[in-house]
This record gives C-alpha cells, structure tokens and sequence, in this order.
C-alpha cells in the first residue's frame, strides 16, 4: 500500500468507522483485520484501536470511539507513534472536521496516515489532503439531495412514505414497479388502521369539548405518555392532507377526523398558547412572579434586540445603609444578556422607564376623546361580530339537525338488522361531529354574551378618566401595575449610549394626534401587535428618555409618535 514514515517497531494506534455495512469498505471488524496485517508486513506494532460501529461520518457528535481516540492522544500519555485510518472518508466525511482533528494530531508531533488514501510527501499532500476532504463532504451533500429528491419523487407519484405512521394509520404495501430480477418492487403508503379510529376520533372529541391531555390519555392511551400528544393535533393528515418537507398533497388519504371536529381542536390548542403565551420568546406574562413584581412593567417589556423579557435586576447599591430601597439603583436588564451572554443590550434605570411609560398614558391614551373613539370603535366591531356568530349559529344548526337525523337513523338500523362494524364506525363518526359542532355552538354562544364596552356618556368617561388618574396620583404599585396590564400588550424598549429608546402597543383605538405637542425631535419605532390584543385597533407610541450620565439621574426628554 501507501508510504508511510512510522519508525520500524513503534506503536501504530487506529481508527477505524462503519456506517453499518458488511462490506470491506464499512465493516470495521475488516478494516482492523487489515490492519493487524499491514503492520506485520511493516514491522510495526499495533496499539491502541479506536471504533465506531454503525455510525456516520457527516458529524464527530456521537462518535464516542472518535472522541475516546482523540482524548487519548492529548492526554499526554501516548506511546504510540501515531494514528493509522482505513480511509479519510472514515475518519470525517465534514471538511472543517476533518482538517481540524487532523492537524490537531499532528501538530502534537503524532504521524496520519492512510491505508487507501494516497498521499505524497511534502506541502504539496496537505492540498491533496484538502481535495480529498472537499469531495467528501461533496459526497455527503450530493447523497442528501439525491435521497431527498428520490423521497419526493416516491411521495408524489405514488404516495409511498418511508417511517413509522402516526397513530390511526398503518404501513399499506403498494408495488411501485420491477426490478430487474422481475420481482415487484414495494414501498408502502399510510393508510387509516380500522383498529385505532374509534380512539382517535375519541381523542379529537374530546380535545374539541375541552378536556385536558392528561384526561385524554387517561381514557385513550394513545401514546405512552402525554409528550407524545404536542404533534398528534396539528398533524393535518387526519383531515387528508400529507405535508412532507415543502410538498402537500391535498387528498393524500380519507379523512379520519371532520373538519367542524378539526377546527374545534385548533381553536382549543390557539386558546390555550395564548392563555400561556408559550408562542414565541416572550414568556407568560400572567406568570404569579410578574404579577407580584415590584417592578411595574414585569411582563410587559421587552428587549428590542433579542425579544427577550426584561426583569428586575440586581444591585449592589438596592439597598440604601438604612436597609430602605433605593430607587436610584433599581434596573431592568435583558434575560438573555444576564443567563446566556450572548446580547449586548444595556440595563435599564427602572424609574426613568417606568416614568417614561406612565407619561405616554396619561398623555397619550387617559383622554376624553380617546375613550369615547374606543367605545365607539368598539360597538362597530361588536356589530359585526354579533351578525357573523349569527350567522354561523344558523350554519351550525341546520348542520347539526342533518347529523342527529343521521344518527336516529342508523341507530334505527343497528336495533333492526344488528350492528356491524362499519355502522358502529360510522355512528362514532358522526356522534364525534356532533360533539364537535356542541363545541363550537357553545363557543359562540360564549362571544355573544360576553360582556360588551359601555363607558356611558360623556360625563361618565369623564368620571371613569378621573378614577383612572386617582390610580396613578395614588402610587398604590398593585392597582397601577394592573392598569398597565389592562392597556398595554407590549413594551420594546432599545438603549444608545445614554439613551433609552422605546415603543409602546397599546391596546385601545385612538383618534388622531391626541394629547399635547411636545417641542422634541421625534423618534419612531413602528412595533407589530403581539399577544393577541383585547382589541384588534391597537397602536404604538414611541418615546426617547434620555439618562444624565454621572449623577445615576435621569431626565424624561422624550417625544411621543403616534402611529395608528
């Protein structure tokens, strides 16, 4: 084979990977076969042997024998000369890898080589070294886009899914052509499994009437814990679609679960995202901790960097000699900048951001004229919902009428002629809709009679505005920091030197240019609605407060843009 510069009689450790093949190319109990001969031929002594056994090469991650090897040889406790592999291909198929650990090793004085790899002597190897490698990870990428082109030519045109089916479907085999033996050859589609529906459609019954995951399991048992059911309600293959990557047959399969029943689940999964507010990086807001935060805008304010939530952070100066609170000091600081390092947003002094804030609401929103836009706005909006639950209510009802008359017929027919399977099937279908069209029936019934905004004339707004300004003028932190929750959804602030920069969505509707004109430059920060707003007429204010920057004090300057 290849040259090797091993001194005669030194130890020779190897590596050796397959990726769980039997050939001589990937079984590792030949390649060290092969080996233990070429040192006998060389004169050199084998040492210590390194595996990986069924394992890829695209990544070192998981490798244990590879990283076992490499361990030992920074140790520090080597007595071999050097590594020997089977092919470079085996030792790392990723270039970065490859050439990393490579000259790792040799920069430790330990000699590479390889049994199939052949590589001149000199500078000019480390170039063939290189070529070798960037074909190899080439190869990698050209086998992963010919399998993902393969397995989306195999989905499209025959519907064939390689993997494990979720629960209520089975493994169907279909023949897909002839090899060239003549033998068929077979793939397999997902088809509905007879044996599971009856507890699916349970499954989705229930989650569509409001009942927990751990009720459903305790009932179906469809999984082996309650983890396992985070996919099973959004997989829209129940309904008939297949999504495989980026691709989407429609009408892949018979729909296992109705729509009305699907949809009934959506709204329940949406529902409870956002009573946790688990979408996204921003936490839960109605955490027990913010709430009890001494902090006035704890789930409120967020980092316009990272998206992360602020907090309250701490001090060494948080505390004055006489052990009372020192307001000079409080700060809020990015959560992710305090835990993982990787944001460089400054902190916060909390009275100047809290100041800031409360500015833009007693200007900006706490005024007669926004109020009576609000309730104004907001009996429009109240309208038009109630004439569309209306007419979704008679939608539902006659739609439900025809599932109960079909029901009454086929339990008529069980009593007659016995049951069957596919009657017992059908009936558990049809009494899942119904539940699910209660569901739904129920849900609207629930928006109609919520309570609708009534602020009353003019001179009660008056009234409502002045208790709203006895809050504030109050100080009492629990009863402003629930007003805060009450208008505002979300607060990004940004800093620039000695400046905090900040945007404000409110939740209310509001007319133009309310509140008095400020002689300051303005500063816009345009902010999507997040966390789904009482009202769908939110809006932003933007304010700049401005820190002096050795006495730790600070100075409201801001100006406030109003963007409806």
């Amino acid at each position: 084979m290849n040259n090797h510069s091993f001194p005669p009689g030194s130890l020779a450790a190897a590596y050796f990977r397959d990726s769980g093949g039997d050939t001589q190319e990937l079984s590792v109990p030949q390649q060290e076969s092969a080996f233990r001969a070429w040192c006998a031929q060389n004169g050199l002594i084998p040492g210590a042997i390194f595996k990986d056994v069924a394992r890829p090469g695209s990544s070192v991650i998981g490798r244990a024998g590879f990283h076992d090897m490499i361990h030992h040889f920074r140790s520090g406790q080597a007595q071999e000369a050097g590594l020997v592999i089977w092919s470079y291909s085996r030792f790392a198929r990723e270039f970065d890898d490859s050439q990393f650990y490579r000259a790792d090793l040799r920069r430790r004085g330990f000699i590479f080589f390889s049994l199939n790899d052949a590589i001149p002597e000199g500078s000019i190897g480390r170039l063939f070294e290189a070529v070798i490698d960037w074909k190899n990870e080439n190869f990698l990428e050209d086998l992963s886009r010919d399998t993902r082109r393969g397995l989306h030519d195999l989905v499209q045109t025959h519907g064939a899914i390689p993997g494990t089916p979720p629960r209520g479907f089975k493994r169907e085999k279909i023949v897909i052509g002839k090899r060239r033996s003549g033998q068929d050859r077979i793939a397999h589609r997902w088809a509905p499994n007879p044996d599971e529906l009856p507890r699916v459609r349970q499954a989705f019954a229930m989650r569509a009437d409001g009942y927990s995951l751990a009720e459903i399991h305790a009932v179906t048992h469809l999984y082996g814990s309650i983890n396992s059911y985070k996919t099973f309600y959004t997989n829209k293959l129940y309904i008939g679609i297949l999504e495989f990557g980026d691709l989407v047959i429609k009408d892949y399969c018979v729909p296992i679960i109705d729509r009305p029943t699907w949809e009934a689940v959506q709204l329940v999964i949406d529902a409870f995202a956002r009573h946790k507010n688990l979408s996204g990086q921003d936490g839960n807001p109605q955490h027990p901790r913010r709430h009890k935060s001494s902090y006035l805008l704890s789930g409120l304010v967020y980092c316009a960097r990272c998206s992360s939530p602020l907090f309250g952070a701490p001090s060494k100066q948080h505390y004055k000699p006489d052990g009372t609170r020192n307001a000079d000091y409080e700060r809020y600081a990015c959560a992710r900048a305090y835990r993982r390092r990787d944001c460089n947003q400054g902190q916060f002094p909390k009275k100047i951001l809290e100041d800031a804030v409360l500015s833009t609401l007693e200007n900006y929103i706490l005024l007669p004229d926004v109020l009576a836009e609000m309730q104004s706005r907001e009996k429009e909006d109240r309208e038009n919902l109630l004439s569309k639950l209306e007419e979704k209510r008679t939608e539902y009802k006659n739609i439900l009428r025809g599932i109960r008359r079909r029901i009454a017929n086929l339990t008529e027919a069980i009593a007659e002629s016995g049951h069957t399977r596919a009657l017992l099937e059908k009936l558990s279908g049809l009494e899942a809709e119904e539940t699910a069209l209660r569901s739904q029936m129920a849900e609207i019934e629930r928006q109609a009679n919520a309570p609708a905004l009534d602020l009353g004339s003019s001179s009660q707004i008056d009234q409502t505005l002045q208790s709203l300004h006895a809050i504030l003028d109050s100080g009492e932190h629990q009863a402003i920091q629930e007003m805060l929750r009450g208008f505002i959804a979300r607060i990004t602030v940004d800093r620039d030197e000695n400046k905090i920069i900040g945007s404000i969505t409110y939740y209310l509707p509001t007319i133009d240019n309310p509140g008095p004109s400020l002689p300051y430059e303005t500063v816009s920060i345009p902010l999507t609605s997040l966390g789904a707003p009482l009202h769908r007429h939110s809006f932003t204010v933007s304010f700049t407060a401005t820190m002096r920057r050795y006495n730790k004090k600070a100075l409201l300057t801001g100006c406030f843009l109003l963007l409806i």
